[in-house]
């Protein structure tokens, strides 16, 4: 009797052994899941690259939109999209002309088409800049959130469910507080109190709308998985030049830089829109419009930064609030994409 009680306790151990070692089991990818997402971000976003293009390219993006309003001012519209373009031109010499399937009819028109529309924004850019503040512009031509993302869905088929409209919504009232447009809050000043402030807000929506194409352009072509941003950059160029030229032509004003600080500042439009084209392109090769257009609205805080430290504007109570609802609904979507990932590795 009691050697046969030893063996049934031998069994009941055994049992009990392996009953812990699947509770171990099922409870393994719970605690992955909850502790692999920190402990290896790094590792993750070495797996999309997109995510560095669009860290890369918030900071280019504000400073494209900073130093097209300043080299307007400087030297005029025409002249400072033509030191742009001329300096997206240089890309041709790196373009990887042998592709694995030939640009169609459908490539080139798209190619075609976001350069156009890319050089009509940055003409709005620095028209608008002309009139109002260059953080208000920013505001307003980068809020392209959910026009981007309803185009994206009607016409790639791209998902978006209820929080993402959400999210948007709240990123969008956010663009609305930082940007403080006068027609909203007549009473706070924020524009430069030009008589015909109203042309530049006209002016820097018709920016959103190009904004919004030139977002969509890209992710068009990324089904072909080997797309080239020299090549849509430099495009952007030539057709750039040729508008500008044109613009310049009929325009009075042509200088040539005077000094270090102003050779300085050409230069660096042009090295900085470079980036800022190319960084683009790379992200939305990787990542959704969505993704894309939500996080470059990061960079109106970065402008209006600038504006607060170089300017005469003053932060006030609705730039706060601004910055946390553009903060707090980019980071919530970071934050659904991550809790997303968890519940699929735990397979529920």
């Amino acid at each position: 009797m009691i050697e046969g009680g030893e063996e049934m306790a031998s069994l009941d151990d055994l049992k009990e052994g392996l009953l812990s070692s699947e509770r171990e089991t099922a409870e393994q990818p719970e605690n992955i899941c909850a502790t692999d997402y920190v402990r290896n971000l790094l590792t993750s976003i070495g797996r999309r690259p997109g995510y560095l293009w669009l860290a890369l390219g918030v900071f280019l993006q504000a400073g494209q939109m900073t130093l097209i309003g300043k080299v307007s001012n400087i030297f005029g519209v025409g002249q400072a999209v033509f030191i742009r373009c001329c300096f997206l031109v240089t890309l041709i010499f790196f373009v990887k002309w042998r592709k694995a399937r030939e640009y169609g009819l459908r490539e080139i028109g798209i190619v075609t088409f976001f350069g156009v529309t890319d050089i009509l924004m940055a003409f709005s850019v620095g028209a608008a800049n002309l009139f109002i503040w260059n953080g208000d512009v920013t505001a307003i031509i980068f809020n392209i959130p959910l026009p981007s993302i309803m185009l994206a869905w009607l016409l790639f088929g791209e998902p978006m469910d209820t929080i993402d409209i959400v999210l948007v919504l709240f990123n969008g009232c956010g663009l609305i507080f930082v940007s403080e447009p006068s027609f909203l809050f007549p009473a706070d000043g924020t524009d430069t109190g030009h008589p015909n402030a109203a042309v530049g807000y006209m002016v820097a929506f018709l920016g959103l709308s190009c904004s919004v194409s030139v977002t969509l352009c890209p992710r068009a072509l990324s089904y072909r998985e080997a797309e080239d941003p020299c090549l849509m950059a430099s495009v952007a160029g030539m057709i750039g030049i040729i508008m500008s030229s044109g613009v310049s032509a009929a325009s009075p004003q042509w200088t040539l830089p005077n000094g270090t600080e102003e050779w300085t500042v050409v230069i660096a439009l042009g090295v900085v829109c470079v980036g800022a084209i190319y960084s683009f392109v790379k992200a939305l090769e990787w990542e959704n419009v969505m993704t894309v257009s939500v996080v470059l609205t990061i960079a109106i805080l970065l402008v209006n930064i600038y504006d607060f430290t170089f300017t005469a504007r003053k932060p006030e109570w609705p730039k706060l609030v601004g910055v946390a609802l553009i903060l707090g609904s980019t980071f919530a979507l970071k934050l659904k994409d991550i809790l997303l990932g968890c519940y699929e590795a735990r397979g529920e």
